[in-house]
């Protein structure tokens, strides 16, 4: 309708997939590789999941336009909703061939009978199961028995599982052990980036001979982003209807404002998913509807400051003697924790190792550098965390001198109390440090968060993360791209296991003691009147070691959330570096308290009461962007990558960057329509410390009659 007005051969964005518009991502060149390796083994399953309208049929239309059909016969299910009966006919059908019978050993037969005679034409059978994840689990099984039939050492049929992440749980399940051991390779397709969308758009502009007629602002293109979260089958239904609506206009440009209006009019006809939040007036009656959570272990006692840090338990700090005796092993798991998260997973975990009789007993180790996040008995109380039973303390020093003396501590701590294992988190420098010397001595690493990749390698955090990935015996996961990163670096699959997010544990637990935000601004003489706001408030909170920690960034920073708060008013939650910053060069200056107010570190209940009642959150921490999505608060991103991947794609965070008019436009959308929606993904549930004690238990059971044999009681 539009194609003459611009000069376009054809229409860019149709909604059909079309090989011919295959567009090279990242995501999408990642995927066709492994396709394409699946495709030379000749055997097995390949299983690509992703979201409705990620590109998974264009890709394997891509895959199929590249095949010898002389060597290679294709066939593809769609329609999916098939018992195993079904599936069998519908198979035979889906290659052409003439039934014989109407009986299942008949229909076996005729197909065997093809597939043979395939094999001695020197030919293959492919058979692309599109939305497999409306299989049943029997006709899922129908596919894997089909998977035996062989021509001497050749497989006469290999399949291709296509479908949306259902898929995966469904392949998760104990019935399907068998299925999964022969899957060969595996993707997620997620969203693009915000420059793979521009050029994304682009690209299938030129494909029909485009020159800049209509012409995208700059803008335009991170509009489009915004409203897409980059996802093919979303920017071609918006795009579309935008070139639609700048020829009937009689345009030749297209603005970010056009962009906002067409996707607001998109929105009101189709309607978009919506997750309940957690607001002011329904914390309580949620909480309610949560299962009771386990009563708190009795604590020792802490320290009578509730601010103070708690003591270093004793043991000896000196250098090893290289003659020394090493320490018999202790029948005990080390649980290493040197952040804030860190000491949220543990109270989560602590509990449920208490419920069992089949595991050691779990110790808790902190490691407290300068600036960082201590444990105080505030924070142990709320969370139901015990006093850790070791402390170690880096002084004050470079990164590298920091670890150095890290490294010499653990190594000496390890040396003597020799644990049957230890257990680390993430990539902070705790987890590396830890890693490393247990590695050194032989002591089994479990390593929970594992698979983490933001794909940015200058961050220290990422390479962290990847050499606790490669030293750790066990690798627990919490959400399924990992498994992906995982299985790109080489990583055996019987070493990881999907257990989900602990962090969702702790806030279910926490809900009930939510303390509500006029409470905790009152405590630090802060005025609750900007609660008042119809609009809402937002909560800023930085991480220690980022944008916080330098004045250019952070006075930039600064410069956006003034403005901002004009707004929307907000609730910065800052850490001694980064108030210190703020008040020695008056970042702040001329702001009205009520407008913007400036709390220093809280406890966990206070700042899970401040985030689950906000209008949105601004971050650069990951743990915030977990929160949020648990909370169902829109997130925005403060950086231009995320290891949490699985917020984005299917939380409510939103990458923005420290870009002033993406953060405003953000902001904007939350005032206007109330912000990204999201779900809950895979296994945050609230039980991911049950199933971390259930696979601990089982590994343990295998390891142990090893561990005392090489090391008798």
């Amino acid at each position: 309708m539009y194609e003459s007005y611009f000069g376009l051969t054809g229409a860019p964005f149709l909604l059909n997939p079309d090989p011919s518009f295959y567009f090279d991502s990242r995501g999408h060149s990642s995927a066709l590789s492994y396709l394409k390796f699946g495709l030379y083994q000749a055997e097995g399953f390949i299983v690509v999941t992703g979201d409705i309208g990620a590109g998974k049929t264009t890709l394997v239309r891509t895959l199929l336009s590249d095949i010898d059909n002389e060597k290679v016969v294709a066939a593809q299910l769609v329609s999916t909703q098939l018992e195993a009966g079904d599936l069998l006919r519908s198979t035979i059908t889906a290659f052409g061939i003439p039934p014989k019978g109407q009986s299942k050993a008949e229909l076996i037969a005729t197909l065997e009978a093809y597939l043979t005679l395939l094999a001695t034409q020197n030919k293959r059978a492919v058979l692309i199961v599109d939305e497999a994840q409306n299989l049943s689990r029997d006709a899922i099984e129908e596919l894997r028995m089909l998977s035996n039939f062989q021509f001497g050492n050749q497989a006469l049929l290999q399949s291709f599982l296509i479908g949306q992440p259902e898929l995966r749980d469904m392949l998760l399940s104990r019935s399907l052990e068998q299925l999964r051991q022969r899957v060969i390779a595996s993707y997620h397709l997620g969203p693009m980036d915000r420059e793979e969308t521009r050029r994304y758009i682009e690209h299938r502009l030129k494909k029909v001979g485009w020159n800049d007629n209509p012409h995208f602002d700059e803008d335009a293109f991170d509009e489009i982003f915004q409203w897409t979260s980059g996802i093919p089958r979303r920017i071609n239904l918006l795009c579309n209807r935008l070139l639609l609506a700048t020829f009937l206009a009689e345009g030749r440009s297209i603005t970010s404002t056009d962009v906002a209006r067409i996707a607001m009019e998109i929105r009101a006809e189709i309607g978009e998913p919506t997750l309940t939040r957690v607001d002011s007036h329904n914390i309580a009656p949620a909480a309610a509807n949560l299962p009771e959570p386990q009563r708190p272990l009795v604590m020792p006692t802490l320290t009578d400051s509730v601010e103070a840090p708690l003591e270093t338990p004793k043991f000896s700090n000196e250098l090893l003697n290289p003659d020394s005796v090493r320490g018999p092993r202790t029948h005990a798991f080390l649980m290493v924790a040197g952040s804030r998260t860190g000491c949220i997973r543990a109270a989560a975990l602590q509990k449920a190792f208490a419920t069992r009789t089949d595991l050691p007993a779990l110790k808790l180790l902190t490691i407290n550098a300068p600036g960082q996040f201590e444990l105080n008995g505030d924070w142990s109380e709320h969370l139901g965390l015990r006093e850790p039973d070791f402390v170690l303390r880096v002084p004050p020093a470079t990164p590298v001198g920091q670890m150095a003396d890290g490294l010499r501590q653990l190594d000496h701590l390890l040396h003597e109390y020799n644990p049957a294992a230890l257990i680390v988190q993430g990539g902070d420098d705790a987890a590396l440090m830890a890693s490393l010397a247990a590695h050194r001595q032989g002591v089994p690493i479990i390593h929970m968060e594992a698979g983490l990749r933001s794909f940015d390698r200058t961050r220290a955090q990422e390479i962290n993360a990847m050499m606790c990935d490669h030293m750790a015996d066990l690798l627990l996961t919490s959400e399924w791209v990992a498994h992906d990163n995982l299985t790109r670096e080489g990583i055996s699959a019987d070493r990881v296991q999907f257990v989900g997010n602990l962090v969702m544990d702790t806030i279910r637990a926490m809900l009930p003691q939510a303390s509500p935000p006029k409470y905790t601004l009152r405590q630090f003489d802060q005025s609750p009147e900007l609660l008042k706001n119809k609009q809402g408030y937002g909560v800023v909170h930085l991480h220690g070691g980022g944008i916080g920690t330098e004045l250019q960034p952070l006075a930039e920073l600064t410069a956006i959330l003034k403005s901002i708060s004009r707004d929307l008013p907000l609730i910065w939650v800052a850490n001694e570096t980064t108030r210190r910053l703020i008040n020695q060069h008056h970042l702040l200056a001329g702001v009205d308290g009520a407008q913007l107010a400036v709390l220093p570190v809280i406890p966990y209940y206070k700042m899970i009461g401040l985030i689950g009642t906000a209008a949105c959150v601004l971050t650069d921490s990951s743990t915030v962007q977990e929160e949020s999505t648990i909370l169902g608060v829109p997130c925005l991103t403060l950086h231009n990558y995320t290891e949490r991947r699985i917020t984005v794609e299917q939380g409510t965070n939103i990458a923005v960057g420290c870009n002033s008019s993406l953060i405003h436009r953000a902001v904007a959308e939350i005032l206007r329509g109330g912000g990204k929606k999201g779900r809950l993904p895979k296994f945050w549930d609230g039980l991911t410390a049950s199933r971390t004690t259930e696979h601990l238990a089982a590994w343990w059971k295998q390891r142990a009659p090893r561990e005392q044999l090489i090391n008798p009681s």
